[in-house]
C-alpha cells in the first residue's frame, strides 16, 4: 500500500517537471508589432494569420501606413518590431542611422492610374487623360511613396506644374483609391496591386517604368530586443517562402530577387 503510494507520487512529481528540481514551462508567447506600407494590407494580413496557425507562440500585431510616417515612427522611437516599406528610400533613412538592420528586398510593383467605372472609359495617351481630369488623387510624396514615384513620372514628362493645381493629396495609397471609388478625384496614382482589389476602379493607363525609380518593398528588424528580434528575422524569412510568395502573386505582386 504504501509502495503504490510512494509511486504515486513519484509520478505526480515526474509529471510536475519538478522530480528533477527543473520545472516545464509552455513557451512563452511573443507578440510582434509590424509596420508596414498601406497596399500591403490585405496580403500581409493573410500571410500572418498562416503564419500564426504554424508558430502558436507568437502572434503579429499589423499596423499600415505610408512608408514614410513609418519611417518616421520608427525614428522618434515607437515600439515597432519589424518594417516593410514601399520605397528603398524610406529603408535607408533607418539603416542609415542604425534603427533597422538585416533588411532586404522583398517585392516589386507597378505604378498605375486609375479611374471610377461609373465614368466614361478614357482612350486617350497618358498625357491627355491627366489633362483632361479636374482633380486627381495622389499620395503625398514626402510621406507615400507612391506619391513620390507619380511625381517623379510627371516631372519627367514635364506635367508637374501643369497638373499641380488638380491634386488631391492623399496620407496613403489606400486613401487614393478611396478618392477616387468614392468619385472625389477623376484620376489617381496607386500600385497595380491596390487597383486589383477595387471594384469601383479601373486601370486607365500603367505608368512608364522609365519614368520612376524602381519599385520596390523592403523588411527589416527594428526591435533591439534579443527574443523578439530572432522572431522578426525568422517572420522575415518566412516572408520569401513558398506559401507567401504565393499570396503574393494572387495579389499581382512580383518577387524581387531575394538572398
Amino acid at each position: 500500500m504504501k509502495k503504490r503510494a510512494f509511486a504515486a507520487l513519484l509520478l505526480g512529481l515526474l509529471g510536475a517537471g519538478i522530480a528533477g528540481g527543473t520545472p516545464t514551462y509552455a513557451a512563452d508567447k511573443v507578440t510582434l508589432h509590424y509596420s508596414a506600407a498601406a497596399s500591403l494590407k490585405d496580403t500581409l494580413t493573410e500571410i500572418g494569420q498562416k503564419y500564426e496557425k504554424k508558430h502558436s507562440n507568437i502572434k503579429l500585431e499589423f499596423d499600415f501606413a505610408g512608408s514614410g510616417q513609418i519611417k518616421q515612427k520608427v525614428l522618434e522611437g515607437a515600439p515597432i518590431d519589424g518594417v516593410l516599406t514601399a520605397s528603398e528610400a524610406d529603408m535607408t533613412a533607418l539603416t542609415d542611422k542604425n534603427k533597422a538592420t538585416n533588411s532586404f528586398v522583398l517585392l516589386k510593383n507597378d505604378l498605375v492610374v486609375v479611374q471610377n467605372k461609373k465614368a466614361d472609359p478614357l482612350k486617350g495617351s497618358l498625357t491627355s487623360d491627366l489633362k483632361q481630369a479636374k482633380k486627381i488623387a495622389i499620395g503625398q510624396p514626402k510621406l507615400v511613396p507612391a506619391g513620390r514615384y507619380a511625381t517623379e513620372s510627371l516631372q519627367k514628362l514635364k506635367l508637374d506644374q501643369t497638373l499641380k493645381s488638380k491634386f488631391v493629396y492623399a496620407n496613403d495609397v489606400r486613401q487614393v483609391l478611396a478618392y477616387v471609388a468614392a468619385g472625389n478625384a477623376d484620376l489617381g496614382f496607386v500600385y497595380r496591386t491596390d487597383a486589383k482589389i477595387s471594384k469601383k476602379v479601373r486601370i486607365v493607363k500603367t505608368v512608364p517604368a522609365s519614368t520612376h525609380a524602381p519599385i520596390r518593398y523592403y523588411v527589416g528588424v527594428t526591435t533591439t530586443d534579443k527574443t523578439e528580434k530572432k522572431a522578426v528575422q525568422q517572420f522575415n524569412r518566412y516572408l520569401k517562402g513558398k506559401t507567401a510568395q504565393k499570396v503574393f502573386k494572387a495579389a499581382d505582386f512580383k518577387m524581387a530577387t531575394v538572398k
